[in-house]
């Protein structure tokens, strides 16, 4: 009788742990589910917010671009028009314009040592 009453409780042990661990299975494949499926949406974000940087970087420099062409254009319409009187102070002052140049010189390559 005492063997009996064993049997059976092993029997009713054996199958509370195999019901157990058929839950656990489907609650570990459900978490691998979701896991998989946060990959998927962290992945479909990362590549959203790399396409935005990638169309903000080329709008910066578009605009730099813009910005600097406008630059351009403005310091060669005011050396046109005042290359007469550039070349007449160098004529007249060379010792002058040339000091002048090299302190420009020297402060610019001051400025972009930095």
């Amino acid at each position: 009788m005492a063997r009996t009453a064993t049997r059976k409780r092993k029997k009713s042990t054996v199958k509370t742990v195999k019901a157990a661990n058929t839950g656990m299975q489907s609650r570990l494949n459900s978490l691998r589910a979701d896991f998989d499926a946060l990959q998927h949406d962290v992945r479909g974000l990362a590549s959203d917010v790399g396409d935005a940087a990638s169309s903000q970087a080329k709008e910066i420099m578009t605009d730099a671009i813009g910005t600097a062409t406008d630059a351009v254009d403005r310091v060669s319409e005011w050396g046109a028009e005042n290359l007469a009187g550039v070349r007449t102070a160098v004529k007249t002052q060379p010792l002058a314009a040339c000091m002048l140049s090299m302190s420009a010189g020297a402060l610019i390559g001051a400025l972009l040592l930095r």
